[in-house]
């Protein structure tokens, strides 16, 4: 399920730009009616958050889906969140959001307007984390769409710490702690990052590659240890030698002489919200009901307004680990830096 669920939150928060009341049973194209749909999340920890609010149209999906006013507002909409900031943490404020425009790249069998800008509102002031928040959004034509989430405090990362090592065959950990240990999220997931960078016969510089290693994932209740009062996930660490060797730069892209440099190893782990994860769980049911419930819990429109909170460390990868990549796949050409 890691994968997938972060595909699911990728696609609706980040492809689309990315409370008290809550309804599972949602007819979005009704006749005679015009929908708000909104995505996004809060992240205490972003520089700025997003939003994507877009309108339900009437039609045929395949025919309208490409036509970008079919399905957005041809004016700003008024859109308030209330809560506690950073810079006034005590007192309860109102920012109104700005518009901005991130561009789609075109994909030839994207259904939805690629190929353009996308209109997201946005804000730079930075949130507070385990603090409640209300989205408000005022049309035109006088209807408010209103939400309420809280925001999810960060991590603290206990191991691995300085280094990591991809040669035990046991089992090894991740383990944290949430910075508020009373509110954990409903779903972590750990993801490592292993960075090198390439340098191909007859250049002169080098390009920086990635390796994703998913590592673990759980919800919050499944993975808490009341006894030593942190949170983990299992690995086994070599193991990553075959994430290695099936990753396409690796295997497409490894002429001879080669050569590949250790930079470091990052680890994220990524706390989502009740709310997202609960809709991951409903579109996920594998029901065998046709009209699956469609979960949202904006009040008089239709979407996903959740939380997510990402603590990233970068660590060394250990010089025997290192060695291993040169003296056991020489095939993928790795070298040694100075000091390493």
């Amino acid at each position: 399920m890691t994968c997938k669920f972060i595909t699911l939150v990728t696609t609706i928060l980040l492809s689309l730009v990315v409370f008290n009341s809550c309804k599972t049973d949602v007819d979005i194209y009704a006749e005679g009616n015009e929908t708000t749909v909104v995505y996004g999340y809060l992240d205490a920890d972003a520089d700025t958050n997003y939003l994507k609010i877009t309108k339900s149209f009437l039609g045929n999906a395949i025919e309208l889906a490409p036509d970008y006013s079919a399905s957005n507002y041809d004016y700003k909409l008024m859109v308030k969140l209330i809560g506690k900031f950073a810079d006034m943490p005590n007192t309860v404020s109102t920012e109104i959001l700005d518009t901005t425009s991130v561009y789609k790249p075109y994909d030839p069998d994207g259904i939805f307007y690629s190929g353009r800008d996308q209109v997201l509102y946005f804000t730079t002031r930075q949130l507070k984390e385990n603090e409640d928040y209300q989205l408000v959004i005022e049309r035109n034509d006088g209807e408010v769409v209103t939400s309420e989430v809280r925001t999810i405090s960060g991590s603290r990362l206990r191991q691995p710490t300085i280094n990591i090592s991809f040669d035990p065959a046991s089992i090894k950990q991740v383990k944290w702690i949430p910075e508020k240990i009373d509110e954990r999220a409903a779903y972590y997931e750990v993801i490592g990052y292993f960075h090198y960078k390439q340098l191909n016969p007859g250049e002169t510089d080098t390009v920086s590659y990635t390796v994703e290693w998913p590592m673990g994932a759980g919800t919050g209740d499944d993975l808490w240890n009341s006894g030593k009062m942190e949170m983990s996930v299992n690995y086994i660490p070599n193991t990553f030698y075959n994430r290695l060797a099936s990753d396409k730069n690796i295997i497409y892209n490894s002429p001879s002489y080669v050569q590949r440099f250790v930079e470091n190893f990052e680890i994220v782990i990524t706390a989502t919200g009740e709310e997202l994860y609960r809709y991951f769980l409903i579109q996920n049911s594998g029901s065998a009901i046709q009209d699956t419930p469609e979960y949202t819990n904006i009040e008089n429109g239709v979407g996903i307004l959740s939380s997510r909170s990402a603590t990233r460390r970068t660590i060394d990868v250990s010089t025997h680990s290192i060695n291993t990549l040169i003296s056991d796949y020489p095939e993928w050409g790795f070298k040694k830096l100075p000091g390493q």
